[in-house]
């Protein structure tokens, strides 16, 4: 893999970081009897209104699955954190081009990284 390939990668599975980190944030704020830990079998998680944060949090983006995905999924996962940060920021009323708030800042820090998709 080329070195400019590996840094790309790097600096996308570092961006996931921050919508991880908020997911993190949201389904801790409920009192979950699956411990945070996605599971299919369970009523609970199939009928809860965190099922994407959860799902997203504990399979797609732990660190390990990061580093095996593809380039393609990383990018994917990378469009998934965009629409997932700008949700949160439709709650609120921000000018994400002026806004100076970590969400905004996080949205234009990855653009240039979607850019290059």
């Amino acid at each position: 893999m080329s070195e400019i390939v590996q840094e790309r990668r790097e600096q996308i599975i570092a961006a996931l970081g921050f919508p991880r980190l908020l997911m993190e944030q949201e389904i801790k704020r409920q009192v979950c009897p699956e411990h945070y830990r996605f599971n299919d079998q369970a009523q609970e998680c199939n009928e809860c209104l965190y099922i994407l944060e959860c799902r997203c949090y504990g399979e797609y983006l732990a660190g390990s699955a990061l580093k095996q995905a593809s380039t393609t999924e990383l990018v994917r996962l990378l469009q998934f954190g965009y629409e997932y940060v700008t949700q949160q920021l439709k709650r609120q009323d921000h000018e994400t081009a002026s806004c100076s708030c970590e969400l905004c800042g996080w949205i234009r820090s990855v653009t240039p990284l979607l850019a290059t998709a």
